[in-house]
C-alpha cells in the first residue's frame, strides 16, 4: 500500500481523532526531499542504493502500518537514512516472524501478524497488538536477538505517546520499559578473533603489499582495485569514506610556493550527528608510495565524461539511474559501498594471493583492512584517543577491543627453519640470480657490487650480488636489495650467512625494542630465505 492508500483506508479514524494523514514526502535530516508516495521508499543514501518495499510488508493492520510510517517519517528528520531503514527493517522483521531457524514459531508470528488486519475495533486492536508484541518478544529471546527489541520498544513507546487513541496502550509501553535487554558480545570483538575475518597477520600484509607493488595492469578496474587496497591500508576508513571522495579532494597544500609539494587527501567524515554528507573532512597526508597510485587512478578516470556531475575518485562507468529523482542524484557517478567491496575482493582473486599462514587464498574485505590498520597502529604505540581519531570515531569506546590483540598477529618466533619454509611461499624476492662468472656479472661496475657486512653485529664482508639499477639507488642497500626487482644475487654467494645475521639481529631487536620494531626486517628475511632456497635448488640441478 502507498501512503495515500493507507490514508484513504483509515480516513474516518484519522478525522475522528484529529490526526494528520501520511505525507507524500519528507525533508530528511540532511535537508533533502525524500519521496514517500510510492509503495517503496528510496532513501537518500550517497553510498548505497537502499529502498524499503511496503508492498511486501503491508499484510497486517492498516493502523499499525500507519503508526510505523508516521514513526519513520519522524525519524527521517532526526536520524541518518541508513538508521531509519534499519529501524523499519528490524521492527517489521521482528513482528512478522522473519525466518530464524525456528520455523514453527516464525510461521505462528506471521499468522498472528496477518490476523491483526481483520481487527476493526480500537479496543480489540489494543488487546491483540499487546498480545502480538509479547509473542514477538518471546521469539526474540528464543533466537537470542533481543538487541532488536530496543527498536521495537522505541516504536511502540512513541506510538503509545502520539497515537494512543488508535489502539496503543500507554500502560503496556511502561511495562516494555521494564524488559531488560541483555548485553550481547560485540560483533567487532567476535570478528577480530576470527581467523578469516580478523586483522591480517604480518606475513599476509607482506604478500599483499608485494602483490600491490607487482601489479602493472592499466585496465581501469584494476587501477581502482589497487587504489582501494592502498587507501584502505593507509587510512583504515570505512568504504563509505572512500566512496564519497572526489578528484578535487587531492590537493597540494603548498601550491604556488617554490618548495616541494605537500599532498593532502581530504577524506569526508561519515555518521556524525548534525553533519551532512561531504560537509566535514579530515585532512590526511599522502605518502610518496600512495601518491602515484592516486595519480594513476585520476589518469584512468580521464576517459569518463560525468556530464556535469561531480567527479568522484572511485568512478562508475556511467551514471547510476537508481539515484535519479532522489535527493542524492549528485552522487550519480559515485560507487556504492558494495561496489567498493567488490574492488577489494576482486584484487585478491585476480592476483591469486595465497596466505602463507593458511595456504589458502587470502580473504580480503574492507573490514579486515580496517582492523589491520587499527591493530598496526596499536603495535606502533598509538593511544586510544589517537586511534579513535585515526578511525574517525567520536570517542574511544569502540577502539578498546583492539588493544586486547596487541602482538597476537605478529610472527613471534622466526628461526632459520621457519624462514626457509615461509620464504618461498611469500614470493617477496623479485630479482634475477646470476653466476659470479656469468657475462651479466662481468659487466657490473665495482660500485654496483653489493656487499653485506652484518646487521647488529659486524661479520666478514660477503659479496652477495650486483645492483642492476642504472641511476643511484634511493633505497637502503644491502637490506632493500633482496626485495628489489633490479637485484642480481650471486648463485655462489653465502646467502646463508646473511640469513643467520638477520635472524640474530631480529632477536636482539625484539629484546631491546619490542615485537613491533623487531619484525620490520621480516620481509627482507623472507626474501633472503627464498634466495637461499633458489641457490640450493640450482646447486642440486647442477650436481652441486
Amino acid at each position: 500500500m502507498t501512503n495515500a492508500e493507507v490514508n484513504r483506508a483509515i480516513m474516518s479514524l484519522l478525522r475522528k481523532n484529529k490526526l494528520p494523514p501520511l505525507p507524500s514526502y519528507v525533508i530528511d535530516r540532511e535537508g533533502r526531499r525524500m519521496e514517500m508516495g510510492e509503495t517503496y521508499w528510496k532513501f537518500n543514501l550517497a553510498t548505497n542504493n537502499a529502498a524499503f518495499h511496503w508492498e511486501r510488508q503491508s499484510d497486517g493492520s492498516v493502523v499499525v502500518g500507519y503508526a510505523l510510517r508516521r514513526w519513520a517519517s519522524m525519524l527521517m528528520t532526526q536520524q541518518a537514512g541508513r538508521s531509519v531503514l534499519n529501524a523499519l527493517t528490524k521492527v517489521l522483521g521482528a513482528m512478522r516472524g522473519r525466518p530464524s531457524g525456528i520455523s514453527t514459531q516464525g510461521q505462528a508470528l506471521l499468522e498472528q501478524w496477518r490476523a491483526l488486519a481483520s481487527v476493526e475495533q480500537t479496543e480489540d486492536l489494543k488487546v491483540a497488538l499487546c498480545r502480538h508484541v509479547e509473542t514477538t518478544v518471546r521469539a526474540l529471546r528464543a533466537r537470542k536477538a533481543m538487541d532488536e527489541f530496543y527498536l521495537l520498544r522505541s516504536w511502540y513507546r512513541w506510538s503509545a505517546t502520539m497515537l494512543a487513541r488508535l489502539g496503543f496502550d500507554e500502560q503496556f509501553a511502561l511495562e516494555l520499559d521494564e524488559v531488560s535487554i541483555p548485553a550481547r558480545s560485540s560483533q567487532l570483538a567476535v570478528e577480530l578473533e576470527d581467523e578469516e575475518r580478523g586483522p591480517l597477520w604480518d606475513t599476509e600484509v607482506a604478500v599483499l603489499r608485494a602483490a600491490l607493488a607487482g601489479d602493472r595492469s592499466q585496465e581501469r578496474a584494476h587501477v581502482m582495485q589497487r587504489a582501494a587496497i592502498a587507501l584502505s591500508l593507509a587510512y583504515g576508513r570505512n568504504p563509505s569514506n572512500y566512496c564519497l571522495l572526489r578528484e578535487e579532494d587531492l590537493s597540494n597544500q603548498l601550491a604556488g610556493f617554490d618548495v616541494p609539494p605537500q599532498w593532502i587527501l581530504s577524506i569526508p567524515r561519515i555518521k556524525k550527528w548534525g553533519i551532512g554528507v561531504r560537509q566535514q573532512f579530515v585532512q590526511e597526508r599522502v605518502s610518496n608510495d600512495l601518491l602515484p597510485l592516486i595519480r594513476e587512478l585520476l589518469a584512468a578516470n580521464g576517459s569518463i565524461d560525468c556530464k556535469g556531475y561531480p567527479r568522484p575518485l572511485f568512478m562508475r562507468d556511467s551514471a547510476d539511474e537508481w539515484r535519479a529523482g532522489t535527493g542524492v542524484d549528485e552522487y550519480a557517478y559515485h560507487m556504492t559501498g558494495k561496489e567498493f567491496l567488490i574492488l577489494i575482493r576482486g584484487f585478491a582473486a585476480r592476483m591469486a594471493i595465497e596466505s602463507p599462514r593458511t595456504g589458502r587464498q587470502l580473504r580480503l574485505s574492507s573490514r579486515r583492512l580496517r582492523y589491520t590498520f587499527a591493530t598496526t597502529m596499536v603495535e606502533l604505540g598509538a593511544s586510544k584517543t589517537v586511534l579513535a581519531t585515526m578511525l574517525d570515531h567520536s570517542d574511544t569506546q569502540h577502539v578498546r577491543v583492539y588493544y586486547a590483540l596487541k602482538g597476537a598477529r605478529l610472527t613471534r618466533i622466526l628461526d632459520r627453519a621457519a624462514a626457509l619454509r615461509l620464504g618461498p611461499l611469500m614470493k617477496l624476492f623479485k630479482g634475477t640470480p646470476i653466476g659470479v662468472d656469468s657475462e651479466a656479472a662481468k659487466v657490473v661496475r665495482q660500485e654496483k657490487r653489493v656487499r653485506f657486512v652484518g646487521d647488529v653485529e659486524a661479520v666478514d664482508s660477503v659479496e652477495i650480488g650486483a645492483c642492476g639499477q642504472s641511476p643511484r639507488c634511493l633505497l637502503d642497500p644491502p637490506y632493500s636489495c633482496y626485495v628489489c626487482p633490479k637485484f642480481q644475487p650471486y648463485l655462489e654467494a653465502d646467502h646463508q650467512a646473511v640469513l643467520d645475521a638477520l635472524l640474530k639481529g631480529r632477536d636482539v631487536r625484539r629484546g631491546q625494542l619490542g615485537m613491533r620494531l623487531s619484525v620490520q626486517m621480516d620481509e627482507v628475511i623472507y626474501a633472503v630465505a627464498e634466495v637461499v632456497q633458489l641457490v640450493a635448488h640450482h646447486g642440486k640441478r647442477n650436481g652441486g
